[in-house]
């Protein structure tokens, strides 16, 4: 079974929702990259190192509003590229 963008957009949700730290929202996805980077498509495998980024520099981080946004438009299957 395929994971889907909806599936890591519920996930992102919850995680912002609980304001975990940045690092451990960019650890998670990069998480999700390695377990699932064989079934999913090139624009959310970047979208997953994208995030991962957050955990490298300050400079790279989304604000939990803009992480909320995001999962809004995963859930609703909207095509997002960061």
């Amino acid at each position: 079974m395929t994971y889907t963008r909806e599936e890591f957009g519920k996930g992102l949700k919850q995680r912002v929702s609980n304001k975990e730290a940045m690092e451990s929202i960019a650890h998670w996805a990069l998480t999700i990259y390695m377990d699932h980077c064989h079934e999913i498509d090139r624009t959310f495998r970047g979208n997953l190192l994208i995030l991962n980024r957050m955990e490298d520099d300050p400079q790279f981080a989304f604000s939990y509003e803009e992480l909320n946004q995001i999962a809004d438009d995963l859930i609703a299957g909207k095509e997002v590229k960061l």
